[in-house]
């Protein structure tokens, strides 16, 4: 798995690529909650060129959506592939995170 940061308007976007297993979702829960320790609570997570996605990198993103929030912020899913949007129906976290088609959709959501 591959991350990369970069802002966009107000928000933080963290691009995802390859696979996020087990071994790598401790990269990504670090990526996004150092964002919001350094005071970006305005996150979107680009999941675009990510191919899969583990029960501990979910478990990233609700922990960095949850600390986001709690600081008047949001995090925001872009662009998952179908395998992906339908991890995220089965464990129902589609109803917990706002996903977008886009990143450009997710910043232009006020």
């Amino acid at each position: 798995m591959k991350l990369q940061a970069r802002k966009d308007g107000r928000f933080e976007v963290i691009g995802v690529s390859g696979s996020a297993d087990a071994q790598a979702s401790g990269l990504l829960k670090r990526a996004l909650l150092d964002a919001i320790e350094g005071g970006s609570t305005r996150i979107i997570c680009d999941l675009s060129d990510a191919d899969f996605i583990c029960s501990d990198a979910l478990g990233a993103l609700i922990i960095a959506y949850l600390k986001a929030r709690g600081r008047g912020g949001c995090l925001r899913l872009a662009n998952p592939q179908l395998n992906l949007r339908e991890i995220l129906e089965t464990t129902r976290l589609n109803r917990l995170f706002e996903v977008y088609a886009t990143v450009d959709q997710a910043v232009a959501r006020k």
